[in-house]
């Protein structure tokens, strides 16, 4: 894949309302001070993930569908703007990718790459897991001397 600032980019929808565009702002603007889009973890992955795997609408929301590999965290913070006074975190959604004939996650991009860091943090429902939270950190040259 190369590194281009132009692909097309796309957020979840709801009732034909594209909630990316500045529709979704007014939307969430509409809202009283202090409602916020602030997903718990466990929502995240019931509500919006699961939903989104399985095909069936998502509520209204702020989560972005991108091919996150294509992007640097610049480029996303420019064209993802958040709400002001409102928003403190960016949601994405993204395509695992991996390597050709491999199981391992490919996350290079162009001369960049994100890397994995810190641990996983599972995430539980009750009793059962669900999930792992992981971080990323994206790194300017080639693996592993970025």
């Amino acid at each position: 894949n190369s590194y281009n600032d132009n692909m097309v980019v796309y957020s979840s929808n709801y009732s034909d309302v594209n909630y990316g565009d500045v529709t979704n702002n007014e939307y969430f603007k509409s809202f009283p001070e202090g409602y916020r889009f602030q997903p718990s973890d466990i929502e995240l992955i019931v509500h919006y993930l699961k939903n989104k795997i399985e095909g069936a609408p998502l509520p209204p929301n702020r989560i972005h569908v991108i091919d996150l590999y294509l992007y640097s965290p610049e480029v996303l913070t420019e064209r993802f703007k958040l709400l002001l006074d409102r928003e403190t975190e960016w949601y994405f959604l993204t395509r695992r990718k991996k390597y050709p004939n491999g199981k391992r996650p490919d996350r290079r991009t162009c001369n960049r790459y994100w890397k994995l860091t810190g641990i996983n943090k599972d995430i539980k429902n009750g009793n059962q897991m669900i999930g792992h939270k992981r971080s990323l950190d994206f790194n300017e040259g080639k693996h592993p001397v970025g």
